[in-house]
């Protein structure tokens, strides 16, 4: 099918959508609407002064709020010509924003401690995406100085492809993406990357088979704890030395390298041990400093080891794993000793207790895993639509479905796959995901091909109620925030799918009462804790889209996001603050419904509470600002609740109303401007690394 071309423009606000958060945020929060504000009145920050265009006062609020611009700071206006048009520029020096920022930061399941993950404040996005303007050259040059790297920008992408008619080609109109406008917001990166987007194609490659071929043995080298151990001064460093930098300190600090080391310190209250993790400009941050590790390893290797690259050696390194091929163990020992030493002059260390060593044949146990798993799946789920001969032959011959699955067995022998290689669930499990995403389809055009009668409707539940034990069962082993995305996908898929067919109440009732049981099961088992939160927040907003009849008792909300009920006065209670997620979550999940009416007075009554304390404690936190941005945009908060949300802030009513009206959609997607199939669908472009 052929494939439409698509022009990027907005060059300077574009990776606010594609760069500034991390993949594990909540359905309902992007970037989206933040990305439209900036990009309809063109705010960037350019030598040394934050502009936007507007023709009147009218936005002067809303700049001062997201900025932090300073009571002194004076607005400048001057005429300018965009796009063939006079437009009147405003202006105002950035030295009077206050642009060192607390992210918000959140935990997602990772190992046994969890991750924690930081969306970084909306003005630093703004200040990020600037300097990815001004600097994407040099950015590009200075990831691309290692032989070492197989994961690293090397163009800024300037096109996306389309496929037309994608909804059709996935049956399903709602997940389809049909508005240029809207394909356009679901870039997958700001930059073009190679070689490998992802580890697992590294594994399967041709280049990885040649080095096999031609060396003995590979050690596999993981950083310990990288991004939480970088020392931002570190990049300053890896660009033009460490002696050159220390020993000019009173010089003007305006280099490429300094830039981004003060940028990465502002973002992260003013933090100079540790990055943010989750964001792809951390990523490519961390890449700079790990080219120069790559160019000194190899130097040292070449004159003090007498080790010549592709010849005793190959490494390969994926952000922060280093393959290392090599045929003597002295070479090995060699290496890794050096690799070491210089790894601790930029305060990094190996991992020790991640360090796999592999002989001939040089295969990783996952690979073996997937292999294996995806002869099972294909064996055991192989839905076709079949011709069935009349047995009179003036009769055209029918097409039936035929899809048999039995979940037990697939499920007992995916455990021995798991437990023979000796892999964890969440090594395969979001290979396995994809594996059934695209069996739930190829089902649904098996169906799409039959008769569509009673017998191909039975086997067509049949079958996605035997799909659904299977994805459940796995999915408890392993509920993380990539997984639970993979499980919604599927679910929200055949939801839609079951819609659009106008299949009858009865059949759709047997899955949509299994989605709900199962879900509800999750909720009840995982009660919101740092760990689990964003998981059980995508259930939630999942479980959502299959109807009235099975909205979730007020109980097993309130029990899941730790609210408390006086069985006499019948108030709620909650120790401790509802974060940005949980909050604009819940909203969303209970509206005004009226039976819900008593849990959102206690969320407004609680926003308030939390939005006083951070205004005074902490104002120039990210989650303030996107709290009061998103709520006093949200159709389900009362009036009364928004103008005291202004009264916190100080703004009056005609001030609070200038901000309401500057835009009506921020971070977080509200009634119709939410699409659940859509939001999932976009995932697909931005897949963890």
């Amino acid at each position: 099918m052929a494939k439409r071309r698509i022009t990027f423009t907005h060059r300077k606000q574009r990776s606010v959508l594609t760069d500034m958060l991390p993949f594990e945020v909540p359905p309902t929060f992007s970037n989206r609407g933040f990305y439209r504000f900036l990009r309809d009145h063109s705010v960037e920050i350019e030598q040394g002064q934050l502009r936007w265009t507007c023709d009147t006062d009218a936005l002067d609020e809303t700049i001062k709020l997201i900025f932090g611009v300073e009571p002194g700071g004076v607005i400048s206006t001057h005429t300018a010509t965009e796009w063939g048009k006079e437009k009147t520029r405003r202006s105002v020096s950035i030295k009077k924003c206050k642009m060192d920022t607390i992210p918000f930061s959140f935990r997602v399941a990772h190992n046994l401690d969890g991750r924690i993950l930081s969306v970084v404040h909306p003005r630093n996005q703004v200040a990020v995406a600037s300097f990815y303007a001004a600097h994407s050259a040099l950015i590009i040059y200075y990831t691309g100085v290692s032989e070492f790297s197989i994961r690293r920008p090397v163009s800024v992408s300037r096109y996306a492809y389309f496929k037309d008619k994608l909804h059709e080609e996935r049956l399903d109109a709602a997940l389809g993406i049909e508005e240029e406008d809207k394909e356009y917001e679901q870039l997958g990166s700001y930059f073009v990357y190679k070689k490998y987007r992802n580890i697992h194609r590294f594994f399967e490659s041709y280049q990885y088979h040649r080095s096999e071929k031609k060396y003995d043995a590979m050690v596999q080298i993981d950083i310990s704890k990288c991004f939480d151990s970088i020392y931002t001064h570190s990049l300053p460093w890896a660009v033009l030395g460490k002696n050159q930098v220390k020993f000019n300190l009173k010089k003007p600090r305006d280099t490429f390298g300094d830039c981004f080391d003060a940028l990465m310190q502002n973002l992260n209250h003013n933090e100079t041990n540790g990055i943010v993790i989750g964001p792809e400009f951390s990523r490519i941050f961390a890449e700079i400093i790990l080219q120069s590790v790559d160019t000194e390893l190899l130097s040292r290797l070449s004159e003090g080891a007498n080790l010549t690259h592709k010849i005793d050696y190959e490494i390969f390194r994926y952000v922060d794993d280093f393959f290392i091929f090599y045929n003597e163990d002295s070479a090995r020992i060699k290496i890794f000793e050096t690799l070491q030493d210089v790894l601790k002059v930029k305060k990094l260390n190996i991992n020790t207790s991640k360090i796999k060593h592999y002989q001939k044949p040089i295969i990783t146990e996952i690979t073996i895993a997937k292999e294996r798993v995806s002869t099972l799946l294909n064996a055991a789920i192989d839905p076709i639509c079949e011709e069935e001969v009349s047995a009179n032959p003036a009769k055209p011959p029918k097409q039936k479905l035929v899809c048999v699955i039995n979940a037990n067995q697939l499920i007992i022998r995916y455990k021995a796959a798991i437990k023979e290689t000796g892999i964890a669930y969440g090594d395969i499990l979001n290979y396995t995901f994809a594996i059934v995403e695209n069996k739930i389809d190829k089902l649904f055009k098996s169906y799409a091909s039959s008769d569509k009668n009673d017998r191909d409707r039975k086997r067509l539940i049949g079958a996605l109620l035997e799909i659904m034990e299977f994805s459940f069962f796995i999915y408890s082993a392993s509920p993380k925030v990539n997984h639970t995305i993979r499980l919604c996908r599927m679910v929200t898929t055949s939801v839609s799918f079951l819609h659009k067919q106008n299949l009858p109440y009865e059949f759709k009732h047997l899955l949509f009462k299994y989605v709900h049981d199962n879900i509800m099961q999750q909720l009840e088992k995982n009660t919101m804790s740092v760990h689990r939160e964003v998981e059980s927040l995508y259930l939630l907003i999942s479980l959502s889209q299959i109807g009235r009849e099975y909205w979730l008792p007020e109980s097993v909300l309130l029990k899941h996001f730790l609210i408390t009920k006086d069985n006499i006065t019948g108030e709620y209670k909650r120790d401790g603050f509802m974060n940005h997620f949980s909050i604009t979550v819940l909203l969303s999940y209970i509206k005004d419904k009226v039976r819900y009416k008593k849990l959102k007075d206690f969320i407004e009554e609680s926003v308030i509470t939390k939005l006083a304390y951070m205004k005074a404690y902490c104002p120039h936190d990210a989650e303030t600002l996107m709290i009061f941005l998103d709520l006093i945009v949200c159709p389900y908060i009362c009036a009364t609740t928004k103008d005291a949300i202004g009264q916190i802030f100080s703004l009056d009513t005609a001030r609070l109303a200038s901000i309401q009206a500057a835009n009506n959609y921020w971070f977080t997607a509200w009634g119709e401007k939410f699409n659940l199939g859509k939001e999932l669908d976009a995932k697909r472009s931005r897949e963890v690394y």
